[in-house]
């Protein structure tokens, strides 16, 4: 008996692993970013805060306490941890307890009438499965590999969450900023309006001219109201971000002319691999789907069960002690288990390519962002010298118009210009931060507080 205990161990210590090694999928990799050149800079860890806006980093800070997409992503952590507690469980003993009262009455005379009375039993049950071929432990695997997904599917949500925050509340506050200049603009087309109503009472004016100033105000007003449907939209994404409900919400004002443009230089490339929480989850996904494979081929084998057993009896006092050893083979599944296996080397080789696509993604956006970067610079240096030139353009158009050196068409395409001018030059601004808030994400900027 001791002899074949010891040989069960032997073989359970050296029990076959079949869940495949691990490696990385290979992935062409290159060595820096043509837009960036080879420089490489750590990024902050507060990255949002690079935008020199106390405002914003309160709603950043808001959002990450408060967002229920977050908090939802937290509970599937704790149950990934207890799935994996689950699965671990079966890499120790099941113990079990029973504690049995037979109360047993006989009729008649004879000495077996006598035996009859109250019997108490007790057993204790220690079974263990030996991990032969490595089912227990690849499902373990796959459950600690699932458990890793969830945080790190936890940790894109959070960067995915900081940049929707930064980018509406740079939105609500560009939105702002053009609002207020549009108003400033209806209210010069009004002016303008008023003079040619006075000329126009005076015979010094057509009416197609005044009507021309009407059709000027009344496009402006619809802007603005245009706007300001912008503006609420924003502000309601911003408290659907913080948790809030929207009509109870208040944005703190992230002053436009305040905020600073963050120079951003990336990362090496072979950084992102371990720095993307999003590429990260789909390695630990890779990294279950090896676990599974192994599982699904152990079940093509043998598994092997040993169990103790001890009972106590009283009235009459008694022992039984009993160690089992059950060997259970599948010989017939009309071909499930070998079909499970397919599906599992299916599923890993899918898996191999959409980790391979993320990668090859993440190198695109990164150098979209880089583009975007880049060209957004000259855009908005380009237009925001056609702003300047626009408004000295209108104001010696109005300052001619007035004086009636320049007739109403002059200042009325000054006007057009100006207010085309403005605007644009505030959009521009705008994608210089949103290319800014973009590379950040691209580059899994990290978003711990």
């Amino acid at each position: 008996m001791r002899g074949t205990i010891v040989s069960v161990l032997v073989l359970a210590i050296t029990g076959c692993n079949l869940t495949p090694a691990y490696q990385r999928p290979q992935v062409p990799e290159p060595a820096s970013w043509p837009q960036a050149g080879l420089h490489a800079q750590t990024l902050p860890d507060r990255w949002w805060q690079s935008f020199a806006s106390p405002p914003l980093d309160g709603l950043v800070e808001n959002a990450l306490a408060a967002n229920q997409d977050l908090a939802a992503a937290i509970q599937r952590i704790a149950q990934a941890r207890a799935a994996a507690v689950v699965a671990g469980a079966a890499t120790w003993p099941q113990v079990d307890a029973a504690l049995t009262t037979t109360d047993t009455t006989r009729s008649g005379n004879s000495a077996s009438a006598a035996a009859g009375g109250i019997r108490h039993t007790g057993q204790i049950s220690v079974a263990y499965e030996l991990d032969l071929f490595g089912r227990v432990a690849a499902t373990r695997q796959a459950a600690r590999e699932r458990l890793a997904e969830s945080r790190f599917d936890h940790e894109a949500l959070r960067l995915l969450t900081v940049a929707e925050v930064t980018q509406a509340a740079l939105n609500l506050s560009a939105t702002g900023k053009r609002l207020a200049l549009a108003r400033a603009n209806l209210a010069n087309a009004q002016g303008v309006l008023a003079v040619l109503d006075a000329r126009l009472d005076a015979g010094r004016v057509s009416t197609l001219e005044r009507d021309q100033q009407r059709t000027v105000v009344a496009t402006t007003e619809a802007s603005v109201a245009t706007l300001a449907q912008s503006e609420a939209g924003f502000r309601n994404q911003l408290a659907l971000l913080s948790g809030a409900a929207s009509p109870e919400f208040t944005a703190p004002a992230v002053a436009w002319e305040a905020l600073v443009l963050p120079a951003v230089t990336p990362t090496v490339p072979a950084t992102l691999l371990t720095r993307r929480p999003d590429l990260r989850r789909a390695e630990a996904q890779l990294q279950a789907a090896g676990a599974d494979l192994g599982a699904a081929r152990s079940a093509l084998y043998p598994s092997l069960q040993i169990s103790w057993d001890r009972s106590w009896t009283r009235s009459p006092a008694a022992t039984l002690t009993t160690l089992t050893g059950s060997a259970l083979a599948p010989l017939f599944r009309g071909g499930a288990l070998r079909g499970e296996v397919a599906r599992n080397e299916a599923r890993q080789a899918e898996l191999v390519a959409q980790y391979r696509q993320a990668v090859l993604t993440s190198y695109r956006e990164v150098s979209d962002a880089l583009d975007a970067q880049r060209q957004s610079e000259a855009r908005s240096q380009a237009l925001d010298r056609a702003a300047a030139a626009a408004r000295d353009a209108y104001a010696g158009a109005r300052a001619r118009f007035e004086a009636g050196a320049a007739d109403y068409q002059v200042l009325l395409d000054a006007l057009r210009s100006q207010i085309q001018a403005d605007d644009a030059a505030v959009g521009a601004r705008l994608e210089r931060f949103t290319a800014a808030v973009s590379l950040y994400r691209a580059l899994g900027g990290n978003t711990a507080l």
